[in-house]
């Protein structure tokens, strides 16, 4: 991955939504049908692809450790890794509430996709919260909601190893884009200090 990933070449657009449209996008999956809300808002949280969260079962949700489990499909679909990523509590119990995810764990229905929608829908649904929030351009994308969520990782401090996991990085240069893009918006965070 190179930094080519989050800044377009030619126009220099960003490829990934800054603090304020994250916050647009979060505000505009409250107007949406629950599908759409919380599918996006799994996205939002976590920066999973949209393939890796559409494989979420309720068995993948650990409400006593606040998580759910990942399975990072891109580099290996045959045999994916799980990896952990925090859930906000009030997150986690509005999905029990409207799927009724600690009824279905454990039983065959614990094994089912939470979302039962293709890729394409996905990708339609992501597009249409973009929409809504206002956010066009190349960063009105779900890659740009994952990409965004890397660079507020490493905005906050979280150290690379962390964002690694979180994303599901096999490679820690893929990482590093995320501290490499920070240096185009260097002068912004300096002049907040000034």
């Amino acid at each position: 991955m190179k930094v080519s990933e989050l800044i377009d070449a030619k126009s220099g657009e960003r490829k990934y939504l800054n603090a304020e449209e994250r916050k647009a996008f979060f505000e505009a999956t409250t107007f949406m049908d629950n599908d759409i809300k919380f599918y996006g808002r799994m996205i939002y949280y976590t920066g999973a692809r949209l393939s890796e969260v559409l494989a979420v079962t309720p068995d993948f949700i650990d409400y006593k450790e606040g998580v759910v489990i990942i399975n990072t499909l891109k580099q290996s679909p045959d045999r994916p890794y799980p990896r952990p990523v925090e859930l906000p509590e009030d997150y986690l119990e509005s999905l029990n509430d409207v799927y009724g995810i600690k009824k279905k764990q454990g039983t065959k229905a614990g094994q089912l996709r939470i979302w039962n929608f293709t890729d394409r829908t996905a990708q339609k649904y992501i597009k249409a919260i973009m929409n809504a929030a206002g956010i066009s351009g190349k960063k009105a994308t779900s890659r740009g909601l994952r990409h965004s969520m890397g660079v507020l990782l490493v905005q906050n401090k979280v150290p690379l190893n962390i964002v690694q996991k979180i994303l599901g990085h096999r490679d820690i240069k893929n990482t590093m884009i995320y501290a490499e893009a920070l240096e185009k918006e260097r002068r912004e965070m300096i002049s907040r200090v000034w």
